[in-house]
């Protein structure tokens, strides 16, 4: 009979030793997942900033080209202007149909990968 107990003692002290391992793990996979989210959003973030300044510069160069060739550079100013106007514009009424879908998709393919 006591060997039973022993037994049972032993059975009892490796199942919470399993669950202490599992709770470890899950511990560990959280904070790998958080860690890898606030890489994820610094790394979008900083690109973003680069693409919004290459793009303000990129804007501003075209605008003074176009405002030599026009010999005007208020004329190229507005024409780089309503250009980005225009892509406002066609975003905005694409949203549902392409801008929604691309950006949901993506979201849940980054959620989803494991390659990392």
């Amino acid at each position: 009979m006591e060997n039973l107990n022993t037994k049972a003692a032993n059975l009892a002290n490796h199942v919470q030793e399993i669950a202490q391992t599992y709770y470890d793990l899950a511990r560990i996979n959280v904070a790998q997942a958080g860690s890898k989210a606030v890489a994820r959003a610094f790394l979008f973030f900083l690109i973003a900033g680069l693409i919004l300044c290459i793009l303000l510069l990129a804007g501003i160069g075209l605008s003074l080209c176009l405002g030599k060739l026009l010999h005007n550079a208020a004329v190229g100013y507005f024409i780089v202007a309503g250009f980005y106007l225009f892509l406002v514009i066609l975003f905005y009424l694409l949203r549902k149909q392409i801008v929604f879908p691309f950006i949901r998709n993506f979201i849940v393919r980054k959620i989803y990968d494991t390659a990392d």
